[in-house]
């Protein structure tokens, strides 16, 4: 399916069904839950009432977890107000922990709490995500734009984990529920159109999970041996560097991740060789300078930077700013065992957060070395990081979604497959250490090109504007199915998306064996070349980012839920503004068609004025005299 809102209009076509009389909650005992066709049709939207049937046509469930059930809840007060009661009970029976009590005081809550933000388009783009149709026919999706991305074909969209109803997903035996079930995959969607060293990559994969893995832990290791690939993003020189954190259950398989340590593990050993010979050569000069000194003679050699590309997670913050320093800026953090790097930041919070934080804009991180309390700046961090561990491992070092931290990783959900691998495959190929050594060797050969020039990567015109129409809307999306608190790790899958596209287009240039010839050179500086994104890359990030924002939103959904009490304080304090602006726009005693009138004027819908006289008269700050008759209560 596309990640796309839906457009109510495209349901006004289709058929729609006369429903009889509205359900009533006291003849609807939780044990036997609505059937179909128990919502009079009140003038209700036919749009609404097609979703409806389609729901109970195809029988899928459209509210398996708490945010989305919550989105319909609000979408249906904002639009019907109790009216849309009987309809939220229809849609929501299909969930197998569907409880009629339960939904009911869930509909009450929304009507007391309803947000203005969350429209019914809401509901439209849920039952499109998981695929619902009209006449058990997928949902039409509407009209692509002129310039809409030439996508490479779209993976049927897996159905997401089930929580509890009564519970927003809360800690890590939340999100160990959702590895049970696979959020999502790209791999089997892209494979054809991959640079080759990537198709290399991917045929050693067990499964299409394993494929993912494979394909984001090879490019974040290569993101990290790009240092001269640049690119203009936001106003602003980004380069290819990504942090990735792969959550899955113990013996779920993430432990092929290490593999991709060999496709850079030649550069690594370079810079170590380099490193040893320097060190060799430093001792003997310190020897020299001992000996000279003692004739008053010499100058003290200066000790050699520590050259390596790999950094161990097992460090203090400042050694792993020494490191970076006395490499350029350049680092690859690796380890697979996430609790390594959160006993780390435990020990070391405030710096080590803080550094992750801004490597990633690769802005300027500070120091101060303990030894001759000199202060460093690194001025241009070129940092990458893969992680992975078990579900409560992600807490351990991300402890909420208000963390920064969050919105810098990719995160990668792996479900725990029942599936059992022949552990003694007796095939005569290579294992699959001596096949990624080998691709290791030829990224090597095609690295020294790199070295050699500057290469400017940019976006055509044309994927500019899919690129931004893409995240226009995503955002809009997310932030109302979700709050606020999503749009940060939104906007930075912009980046990350970009980020992929130009890894991707320079891997590609080892396909023809040449690299393109350098645009130009003015005298003293390194040749540039000017690298256009190929239009199979760009679709292909973007149908990553795609599958991603699934992941996201799962690992999202499972951390603790400060964010989410805020958004409704937020959207609490939002309804009271706004019902306090109506009452002071009322003239002392009124009616309803006066009120009615009132609200029209000021923006207010029908329901929700009707809501907010129930509320103001429950609270006192208006009198109720007679049937339809309404005043404002007098100060004597």
């Amino acid at each position: 399916m596309k990640n796309e809102v839906f457009n109510p209009a495209d349901w006004n076509s289709a058929p729609v069904e006369k429903v009889p009389a509205a359900l009533s909650p006291s003849v609807a005992p939780s044990s036997n839950p609505p059937s179909k066709g128990v919502v009079a049709d009140r003038g209700i939207n036919p749009s609404i009432l097609a979703v409806v049937d389609a729901v109970e046509a195809s029988g899928i469930d459209i509210t398996p977890t708490y945010s989305e059930w919550l989105a319909i809840g609000f979408a249906l007060v904002a639009e019907l107000g109790e009216d849309g009661r009987a309809i939220f009970h229809r849609l929501s029976r299909f969930n197998p922990e569907y409880d009629y009590n339960e939904a009911d005081r869930q509909y009450s809550h929304c009507l007391s709490d309803g947000s203005r933000e969350i429209t019914i388009a809401s509901l439209f783009h849920i039952a499109q995500t998981h695929g619902v149709g009209i006449g058990h026919k997928p949902m039409p999706t509407p009209a692509s734009s002129q310039n809409q991305v030439e996508e490479v074909e779209e993976v049927e969209e897996v159905r997401k984990p089930v929580p509890s109803k009564n519970t927003s997903l809360i800690g890590s035996n939340a999100l160990s529920q959702s590895n049970s079930v696979s959020v999502g995959t790209f791999s089997q969607s892209i494979r054809e159109q991959l640079p080759d060293i990537l198709k290399r990559i991917v045929a050693d994969a067990v499964s299409d999970v394993d494929a993912d893995l494979l394909i984001l832990g090879s490019l974040t290791v290569f993101s990290a041996c790009l240092p001269n690939v640049y690119g203009v993003y936001d106003r602003r020189e980004v380069f290819s560097n990504l942090f990735l954190y792969v959550t899955a259950s113990a013996s779920a398989g993430k432990g092929r991740l290490s593999l991709c340590r060999h496709l850079v593990a030649p550069l690594h050993r370079e810079l170590r060789e380099q490193y040893r010979k320097s060190m060799e050569k430093y001792k003997q000069e310190q020897l020299q300078y001992v000996l000279d000194k003692k004739k008053g003679e010499g100058k003290e050699p200066e000790e050699p930077p520590f050259l390596t590309l790999f950094i161990p997670a097992n460090s203090t913050a400042t050694v792993v700013y020494q490191t970076l320093n006395q490499n350029n800026g350049v680092g690859l953090l690796f380890e697979t065992e996430g609790d390594t790097l959160a006993n780390a930041f435990n020990s070391d919070l405030g710096n080590y957060s803080d550094g992750f934080r801004k490597a990633f804009h690769h802005e300027t991180i500070s120091y101060l070395r303990k030894k001759d309390r000199e202060y460093v700046e690194i001025l241009k961090p070129k940092f990458s990081a893969i992680l992975s561990g078990t579900p409560e491992q992600v807490f351990n070092l991300i402890p909420s979604a208000e963390n920064g931290l969050f919105s810098r990783f990719i995160f990668y959900v792996m479900p725990t497959e029942i599936v059992w691998h022949d552990m003694f495959d007796d095939s005569d190929g290579p294992t699959a250490d001596e096949l990624f050594k080998e691709i290791g060797r030829d990224f090597y050969q095609f690295h020294k090109l790199l070295a050699a020039q500057t290469i400017r990567f940019t976006l055509t015109t044309d994927q500019q504007h899919q690129f931004n129409a893409f995240f226009s809307q995503t955002q809009a999306e997310y932030a109302a199915l979700f709050g606020n608190d999503i749009i940060a790790s939104v906007r930075r899958l912009g980046l990350i998306l970009f980020r992929f596209a130009m890894i991707l287009t320079v891997l590609r240039q080892m396909d023809a064996g040449t690299f393109p010839l350098p645009s130009g050179n003015e005298a003293g500086q390194r040749p540039e070349t000017v690298l256009f994104c190929a239009d199979a890359d760009f679709a292909t990030a973007l149908a990553m980012v795609k599958v991603l924002l699934q992941h996201t939103v799962t690992v999202f959904q499972a951390l603790p839920r400060r964010a989410e009490r805020r958004f409704r304080q937020d959207r609490r304090q939002r309804t009271e503004s706004h019902m306090q602006t109506f009452l002071a726009a009322l003239p002392e005693s009124f009616d309803r068609p006066t009120y009615l009138k009132t609200a029209s004027d000021i923006g207010i819908n029908e329901k929700t004025a009707e809501r907010y006289i129930t509320d103001l008269c429950r609270s006192g700050q208006l009198d109720h005299p007679a049937s339809g008759q309404y005043a404002k209560p007098s100060n004597t």
